[in-house]
């Protein structure tokens, strides 16, 4: 243990890089679900609507993912010893969360690809979400 985490603590999980990707693509990701359930909505309107408040979940996720970020980056300018932020049940939450989210959104998109309907934007979706569902399991912090 180096001189700094000692007097300074380990820096706070949700400062990395890849929680500040997995931000940035879980917001991309929900609004590319949302607007493939604004095209399958004449298909389907009720499975079109679920899609859509689907890609809403994901949409707030990304957001309090990029705010965590914000806040993880101001903690460590702190000059107070640091504790673990959200070490919490909480935090393990947030992360199955997301990845239901991003596991499910998939689980649609690929509904809709096999139905023939925009298959290559579902395509699209289907990775985008896939890759960040591996971001979420990546960012995970261990217990």
């Amino acid at each position: 243990m180096s001189r700094s985490e000692s007097s300074f603590g380990t820096a706070p999980s949700y400062s990395t890089r890849t929680t500040l990707s997995l931000a940035l693509l879980t917001i991309a990701a929900s609004l590319l679900h949302g607007a493939l359930g604004a095209v399958d909505y004449p298909a389907s309107w009720p499975a079109g609507v679920a899609y859509i408040l689907l890609s809403g979940l994901m949409l707030v996720f990304g957001i309090l993912l990029l705010i965590r970020y914000a806040e993880a980056h101001d903690a460590m300018s702190d000059p107070l010893p640091r504790t673990p932020m959200y070490a919490t049940r909480h935090e393990r939450m947030n992360h199955l969360a997301g990845l239901g989210l991003h596991l499910i959104a998939s689980a649609v998109a690929l509904a809709w690809a096999v139905t023939r309907h925009a298959p290559l934007a579902h395509a699209i979706a289907i990775a985008v979400s896939l890759y960040a569902a591996w971001l979420v399991q990546r960012s995970r912090p261990r217990d």
